[in-house]
């Protein structure tokens, strides 16, 4: 019901003879930025800090302190970080024909793709294959087909907010424990396992075919009457097995583990459409169309575990001492229909309406249709004579539109259902219990919708600009509503919330230079964004690691960080002071507040495309401003010594150490002091840096040169010699450089992205490369 993307294929011409194209590519990958550890001796001088500075903060004197490292200098440093990285190199090949005669047209592609992770040991593989056929059978009555076939195969492995990936487990561990215990076997420390282990000992494979066809009837009733019937399959299956062996922690418990996976998705789609063109006296142009859609979604969900085994050689979940399964099946089906009319008059002006009747089978039984109109104008006025008099304007358009749009997106086949589910059994008498309530009147989520815009070029086209405002209010959001406990549940899904966003873009088109050998053109866009949550059933927490450092919470953005306010670190004492929100002397719970949000101010594009004869030059920036990032990074390894089993960054190294000391990190301390954050006073000792402050929390601004492309199109009488009819050679870079005060790896981050609303988390997440990429693309 949000509309519908055209997604247009590559399709042979009739009458042109065959013509084979070919690209090659191939390329590396680097990571940019890496992580960082403080070496075995710094981590020692740390923990004997912490150590001495707990001590006299629980009223020992210095000689009844027993530090843990009593010559910090001999301690080893074990890197852990340079195992993690490696030149990745990515391949792409695709070869395609095309062409036709006089009733049909054709077109045949083949594709392989392999692509390496900069983070061992993770790879990526795609082979596809693409046929697009059209036959004219009269000239009225024409057919065709597309039919889209892929594999692809995924070696992944975990990383993110895992502790138990290959990043948590190197990054983790202090830095002067082994990596290999004394008889060559693999040491663990704390809840981590042994990164080389992960490396080395990855069994995770994921194997996808999906296959996308289509075919479609189109029918000239009249010279301005035309109705088309299109009928597409989109069908997925994956199948993911994985095992973890007696060499990694998650094997070593249970004496080897597998799991199986299987799902298959299916999508039926079916469209009627009927489209009306006619132009009368050169004046009166009309456009009408009126169309139906038929849609299904099913899906099925295998899983099958397995532990025990005889040995690792024997992966094969039949075989494991104890078997464990489960499946699952469930069915959606969409019904729309949909029409809209569009007038033109003298090309000046343009009015056009449209409106939807949506469906679905999600929503409950009393309110299942969803009805959707819009409306849009446009006037030209470059049409105008007294425009045309000024003789300024070679283009002059205005615009606007209103109108209305839903969305199903984000919840399950039976959302409106009252759900049971099995698994409450007694003693060996399997039972049912009430796992979902029923919402009968659950129905659309609902965007009203309003923009208005203008467009104008000037100086013989040679400068183009056009600004366009938009404000959309979503209402009747489908949102998990905390209920109260005594109902047996802790939320219910239904249409409660509204949000707005609204802002402005604007784009600007100039030819610089435009001579016969030589032209520069640019290209420079940026929008506005502000969003803000309207109506709001009550405070929603969410983020990583049961910390819930984000809010949503009415009168503020969605992805706000809910934090506390760490205001300065004391020059005399060492410790962290808080803003006591509620000015009652302590800090606590009460005291968190929203200090900023992961959705930029700004974002925007900046592109540049010069031309010298036979060469071409492409550069490609993008930035984006005022966003904020929270560094789990941080969190978790500029602790203060309050973790023992986990090591830590230079960035700790930072910490206040002697009075007047002026930094944002507290000393080192374990003693939370008494009383405590969760009841202390406002001048907090600085083990409290474990919570959640805003001194995890960064500006996450950049620019980034996202892309430059030199290319080479070799001279025709070169490539006539070689029988081609055009060979072109490109050499492309990724990620040259960026511009940023983000210490993280990479600005562009999120390592909750499966999380609805927690976004601008940075945890362990894998940086966007740099990558070299050699490209060669020949037609024949």
């Amino acid at each position: 019901a949000n509309g519908v993307v055209i997604i247009t294929t590559k399709r042979g011409k009739q009458d042109t003879k065959a013509k084979i194209s070919v690209s090659l590519s191939h390329g590396w990958a680097n990571a940019i930025k890496k992580f960082r550890s403080i070496t075995g001796r710094e981590t020692a001088i740390l923990a004997n800090e912490a150590a001495y500075n707990t001590g006299i903060d629980r009223g020992l004197s210095p000689s009844d302190i027993k530090l843990p490292f009593a010559d910090p200098s001999g301690m080893p440093t074990y890197d852990r970080n340079s195992d993690l990285f490696r030149t990745a190199t990515l391949s792409n090949y695709e070869i395609s024909a095309q062409g036709g005669n006089s009733n049909s047209t054709y077109y045949v592609g083949l594709g392989y793709t392999k692509q390496e992770s900069v983070v061992k040991p993770s790879d990526f593989e795609r082979y596809s294959g693409r046929l697009n056929y059209d036959n004219n059978l009269t000239s009225k009555l024409k057919i065709g087909t597309s039919i889209n076939l892929s594999k692809v195969y995924r070696n992944v492995s975990s990383n993110d907010n895992n502790p138990k990936g290959v990043i948590n487990s190197a990054i983790f561990v202090r830095s002067y424990l082994p990596i290999y215990n004394e008889d060559g076997s693999y040491a663990r420390y704390g809840s981590f396992d042994n990164h080389l282990a992960l490396i080395e000992h990855l069994d995770n494979n994921a194997t996808t075919w999906r296959t996308i066809g289509n075919l479609f009837l189109e029918y000239n009733l009249l010279k301005e009457l035309k109705f088309r019937s299109s009928w597409s399959l989109d069908n997925t299956d994956l199948t993911e097995s994985n095992y973890a062996d007696t060499f990694i922690s998650a094997g070593i418990a249970t004496n080897g583990s597998a799991t199986s996976y299987k799902a298959k998705n299916i999508v039926y789609t079916a469209e009627q459409l009927l489209t009306y063109n006619k132009v009368f006296k050169n004046k009166h142009a009309l456009n009408v169309l009126l169309g139906n859609t038929v849609n299904a979604v099913q899906e099925e969900y295998t899983s099958a575990s397995g532990q025990g085994f005889a040995t690792n050689d024997l992966k094969d979940i039949s075989v494991a001492a104890t078997k464990s399964g489960s499946a699952s099946k469930s069915e959606s089906r969409l019904l729309s229909f949909f029409g809209k009319a569009s007038y033109t008059y003298n090309n000046k002006y343009t009015i056009d309406g449209s409106i939807r009747a949506d469906a679905s089978s999600k929503f409950g039984k009393n309110k299942r249709w969803g009805y959707f109109p819009s409306v849009g104008l446009t006037w030209d006025a470059s049409q105008e004579s007294f425009i045309k008099n000024i003789n300024f304007f070679d283009a002059l358009k205005f615009r606007g539109s209103f109108g209305y749009s839903g969305n199903q997106n984000g919840i399950g086949s039976y959302a409106a259902l009252g759900l049971w589910s099995a698994g409450s059994n007694y003693l060996e008498t399997a039972g049912t219990a009430p796992s979902q309530l029923a919402n009968p009147d659950l129905t659309w989520e609902t965007t009203r919708q309003l923009d208005l815009g203008f467009d104008f070029a000037i100086l013989k086209n040679a400068i183009s600009f056009s600004f366009d405002y938009y404000n959309k209010y979503t209402y009747d959001l489908l949102l998990n509503v905390p209920v109260p406990y005594r109902s047996g549940f802790t939320s219910f899904l239904q249409n409660y919330g509204a949000v707005r966003n609204s802002g402005v873009e604007l784009g600007i088109q100039s030819t610089n230079i435009n001579k016969k050998d030589f032209k520069w053109t640019t290209e420079f866009n940026i929008s506005w964004n502000k969003n803000k949550i309207e109506k709001l059933a009550s405070d929603i927490t969410l983020g990583a690691s049961g910390r819930n450092a984000s809010i949503l919470r009415e009168g503020y953005s969605v992805n706000s960080f809910y934090l506390y306010k760490q205001l300065y670190v004391d020059p005399e004492t060492g410790n962290a002071v808080y803003e006591d929100v509620n000015k009652d002397g302590f800090i606590t719970s009460a005291d968190r507040q929203i200090v900023g949000n992961a959705l930029p101010n700004y974002t925007g594009g900046f592109t540049n495309d010069i031309t010298y004869k036979d060469f071409s030059l492409n550069l490609f920036f993008y930035f984006q401003q005022g966003n904020k990032i929270l560094s789990m990074h941080d969190f978790f390894l500029v602790h203060g010594g309050t973790q023992n089993n986990i090591g830590f960054i230079p960035r700790q190294l930072e910490r206040w150490q002697k009075a007047g000391d002026i930094t944002d990190i507290p000393r080192l301390t374990t003693y939370s002091g008494d009383p405590t954050i969760n009841g202390g006073s406002a001048n907090n000792y600085g083990g409290n840096v474990a919570n959640m402050s805003s001194r995890y929390l960064s500006d996450g601004s950049f620019i980034r040169l996202k892309n430059l492309a030199l290319s080479y199109n070799l001279p025709k009488s070169i490539i006539r010699n070689l029988q081609l009819s055009r060979l072109r050679a490109t050499v492309s870079v990724t990620n040259l450089f960026t511009i940023t005060k983000y210490k993280g790896l990479d600005p562009e981050v999120n390592a909750q992205s499966s999380s609805q609303n927690t976004y601008g988390y940075d945890w362990a997440t894998v940086p966007q490369p740099r990558t070299i990429q050699l490209t060669l693309n020949a037609t024949f």
